[in-house]
């Protein structure tokens, strides 16, 4: 990958290594997942069923304690092949996960709203003397 620069004496045009590209993606990752990590997950998270036997085989602890664990593993899921049919089934189970716990959080949030406090029709109509 190319990178362009600006320095005060003009455009300079560098080359990524291997490393240099993975420690960039890494950081552009972590910096986009945690403000949507950050939306109420409490940790611990046990992994989805699925994900059990890839976890292990890929050293992945079963229960994500934290959000840099969670960033890991995250990580570690994406940079896996999709021709491995765990890595399908736990990308499917992460995604049905995902999704239950945004509609739950939907719900939640709906619930707050509509219990909110209320005045009684009778009241609301009547005029104030």
């Amino acid at each position: 990958m190319n990178i362009v620069r600006c320095y005060k004496n003009g455009w300079s045009l560098q080359m990524l290594n291997g490393d240099e590209m993975l420690l960039r993606t890494t950081a552009l990752a972590l910096l986009v997942s945690t403000p949507v990590m950050a939306q109420g997950v409490t940790f611990p998270v046990t992994i989805p069923q699925e994900c059990f036997e890839l976890a292990q085989r890929e050293g992945v602890p079963t229960v994500i304690e934290n959000r840099m664990q969670a960033t890991k593993a995250k990580l570690k899921l994406a940079q896996l092949k999709n021709s491995d049919h765990l890595v399908r089934e736990c990308r499917a189970a992460v995604h049905r996960a995902q999704e239950a716990a945004a509609r739950a959080t939907a719900e939640a949030k709906n619930q707050i709203r509509d219990a909110g406090p209320r005045m009684a029709p009778a009241l609301a109509s009547s005029p104030v003397p």
